[in-house]
């Protein structure tokens, strides 16, 4: 589809200078039930912690299965927790945000989301996830590798959960395997002395190697402003522009208005190839801060002709 567009640079632009390098950091969390709740240390105490007991299995292909037996007490405090946590999050007339609700309050309020069995479930996996690290750690020295997952989902021991009785579940996770090396026999030497392997390296592609590197250098650009406002835009500068879109006529005369998705104030625009609409880095390539310009861009055959202002 065609269409035209007159964009407006605004009193800024800029050319980018790559950065050799830039730290970014990130925190994930565990959504539950189309819900992200911040996990929080549980409000137990470390006696009521220490009273679970455990038992471990081993498994083939360095698998273990690990059964914890949670006391009521954890169990409670669990549930509770959830609920606190959910109360910050839902508006209850008659209740102050941030008030103490009572749970059938709360479990009612949280009917649209799954109700109680959803506040079990989200309650079971933040239990599971604060006790089954340090029991695989503290109590057998082992280091998990992945995610250790539930042999009965929490969905299903939700059914039977109640808050305050003890619960048992039962966890398959992946470990570390044990190496144990055969005694070399007298005036030998050992028997991992000596070993070769094999590999086989695929070919050095540069093309891949070329669009990787100037992606990077194009995500860790950093944007400086021109000194001087009558820079022309080339090819790797950035600009803000101001732009209306309209349906491009037959004749390539400004047509209907587009609706607004199609147009915008301060929108960043970099000139690089392939990022766009076809014709909107070319027509904005050579322009000005503060200039108007009307340029005619092409959607895919699939849409109908527009134009842009």
């Amino acid at each position: 589809m065609a269409l035209a567009a007159c964009l407006a640079l605004s009193t800024t632009a800029f050319t980018t200078i790559p950065t050799t390098h830039q730290k970014t950091s990130h925190t994930s969390l565990v959504a539950i039930n189309s819900r992200s709740i911040q996990s929080t240390i549980l409000y137990m105490s470390s006696t009521d912690i220490e009273s679970k007991t455990s038992s471990l299995k081993r498994l083939p292909e360095s698998a273990v299965e690990l059964t914890l037996s949670i006391p009521g007490k954890a169990t409670s405090a669990a549930y509770d927790k959830t609920l606190s946590e959910v109360s910050k999050n839902v508006s209850i007339p008659g209740f102050r945000k941030g008030a103490k609700i009572p749970p059938q309050v709360i479990e009612n309020a949280w009917s649209k989301n799954g109700g109680k069995k959803a506040l079990k479930t989200t309650a079971i996996n933040e239990l599971c996830g604060e006790l089954i690290g340090s029991a695989l750690k503290d109590e057998y020295d082992l280091e998990p590798i992945g995610q250790p997952t539930l042999v009965t989902s929490a969905e299903e021991l939700a059914d039977g959960f109640t808050p305050g009785e003890d619960l048992e579940v039962i966890i398959k996770c992946d470990v570390w395997p044990e190496i144990q090396w055969k005694d070399p026999s007298e005036g030998q030497e050992k028997t991992y002395m000596g070993l070769k392997g094999t590999y086989k390296r695929k070919p050095f592609n540069q093309e891949r190697f070329d669009a990787a590197l100037n992606d990077l250098k194009e995500r860790y650009a950093k944007l400086e402003p021109y000194d001087d406002g009558s820079q022309a835009l080339t090819q790797g500068d950035a600009c803000k522009v101001n732009m209306v879109g309209y349906m491009a006529n037959s004749d390539g005369s400004k047509g209907e208005a587009l609706p607004d998705a199609a147009s915008g104030d301060n929108v960043e625009v970099i000139l690089g190839p392939g990022r766009y609409m076809e014709g909107l880095v070319e027509g904005l390539e050579g322009g000005k801060v503060g200039e108007t310009k009307t340029v005619n861009v092409r959607f895919p055959a699939v849409s109908s002709t527009i134009m842009l202002n």
